[in-house]
């Protein structure tokens, strides 16, 4: 279904010895340093080679495409010269049949298998079971004393995931077995070599993969049936430009891909925000003081936008600490970016964290300032600030995410407030997405 898919069989392109750039050492290139610090390796090849240049990861060479320009060139993709799914084709045994893996028409196709389970009034209908899961899950961690945040935070998103997406109650053995398996799954994302054998993590990605696939499968008949108001009962239900239901596979394969992202995604941005209100209680007091006068223990889907100060809290916090730290395309053409020939076939990377902490950008970049968001510096370029990407691909379960988040904060905040050791400073690791290395250690205490 692709406009023309003969670029799919091609080899990437390696030959860039004409654009400037750093490929490193043998074998290895600068994956290594890449992944330690992804910000100071691109400030060096902006620095020195501009916005566009060489780097090899690994023994692959591909090209760095910074800023707010080549993030929307790539973003919009006005000639269909981009391809997200030789860019990502690295997680093809993971998330290959889904969404995020097709291009052009074919994108258009499946991504209306996922419309009306993100609409308002299905954002309603989710309300209730979010609002009791992160309400008990943020209670029992009180009551922990000192924990480790992003254990718990996850395991409250597996518990929304299992009860939101599928109908299944989190508590119990069919509950613990998906979340289970969702579990091992997500932690498949950031496998080093793709090594498909017992012990290994990439091999338990696989094989959770399959569990989740034969669970899916299991409930489509049924749930096309009823009227079941979960995210996977709306995709049995939804049908296509011909008027027909969507395959069991294009199901199955979407319903895996939101599970990823709805999931780890949102765990980031809860914990790096956690960091940053803990290091700034006025943000807390200011969110708290909205969460309150509300005058209501649930947050309802319309009631998020009595909640400024939590809406330019996430933001920063995507800025600062973006989920998902850079995106990937490949060339289908000879092309040109920021004045640079690129060759068909190649593949590319623009830095989200990147162009989210520019000086000449923003404001004192290193600093956690949500109200930079209110003096419009996001809006000096219209991908200068993408969290959720952009064009055809821009995340269709935003709106679910922001949701999520602010529901936890005001279950939060309302109750407690977040308390970091004296002098704690996190220590970050960059991929596969931006979080403290040692996982948060906090305790919340009752105001």
């Amino acid at each position: 279904m692709n406009d023309n898919n003969d670029y799919l069989a091609r080899p990437t392109n390696q030959n860039l010895g004409h654009i400037a750039g750093n490929d490193g050492w043998p074998l290895f290139g600068r994956a290594l340093s890449f992944y330690q610090d992804p910000h100071a390796i691109c400030e060096q090849h902006y620095r020195d080679y501009g916005a566009v240049s060489r780097i090899a990861m690994g023994p692959e060479r591909t090209l760095l495409a910074l800023g707010p320009d080549n993030a929307q060139a790539l973003h919009l993709d006005t000639t269909k010269n981009f391809s997200s799914e030789k860019g990502l084709e690295r997680f093809s045994h993971l998330i290959g049949g889904s969404l995020i893996m097709k291009d052009f028409a074919e994108h258009r196709f499946q991504r209306r298998l996922m419309q009306t389970a993100f609409k308002t009034a299905a954002m309603r209908e989710y309300a209730g079971a979010i609002n009791e899961i992160c309400a008990r899950n943020v209670h029992a961690m009180a009551n922990m004393g000192e924990f480790t945040l992003i254990k718990h935070v996850k395991q409250t998103l597996l518990e929304v995931a299992a009860r939101v997406f599928t109908g299944v109650e989190g508590q119990g053995q069919e509950g613990d077995e998906l979340t289970n398996a969702f579990e091992r799954f997500v932690e498949a994302f950031d496998y080093i070599f793709p090594i498909d054998l017992p012990g290994f993590k990439y091999h338990r990605g696989i094989k959770a993969k399959e569990d989740i696939d034969r669970f899916i499968r299991s409930m489509i008949d049924h749930k096309r049936q009823n009227h079941d108001q979960d995210i996977l009962a709306h995709f049995c239900r939804e049908k296509n430009d011909e008027g027909k239901l969507f395959s069991d596979q294009d199901i199955a394969e979407n319903f895996v891909l939101l599970l990823f992202a709805a999931q780890d995604t949102t765990t980031a941005s809860l914990v790096n925000a956690f960091y940053e209100l803990g290091r700034h209680p006025q943000w807390q007091h200011n969110i708290r003081e909205e969460s309150l006068a509300l005058g209501r223990s649930d947050l309802s889907f319309e009631a998020v936008a009595g909640m400024p100060s939590a809406g330019l809290v996430f933001n920063e916090a995507q800025r600062l600490h973006a989920s998902v730290p850079l995106f990937p395309r490949r060339s289908i053409r000879d092309c040109e970016l920021s004045g640079i020939e690129v060759p068909a076939d190649t593949m590319i990377m623009n830095v989200i964290t990147f162009n989210h902490r520019m000086p000449e950008w923003w404001t004192d970049p290193l600093r956690f300032d949500p109200m930079r968001f209110e003096r419009n510096e996001h809006k000096q370029h219209p991908f200068l600030f993408h969290p959720f990407g952009g064009g055809a691909h821009k995340c269709i379960g935003m709106h679910f995410a922001q949701y999520v988040f602010k529901t936890f904060l005001h279950h939060c905040l309302s109750h407690y407030r977040i308390r970091l050791a004296d002098g704690y400073e996190a220590k970050y690791r960059y991929l596969p997405m931006s979080m403290p290395k040692d996982g948060l250690p906090l305790r919340l205490e009752r105001i």
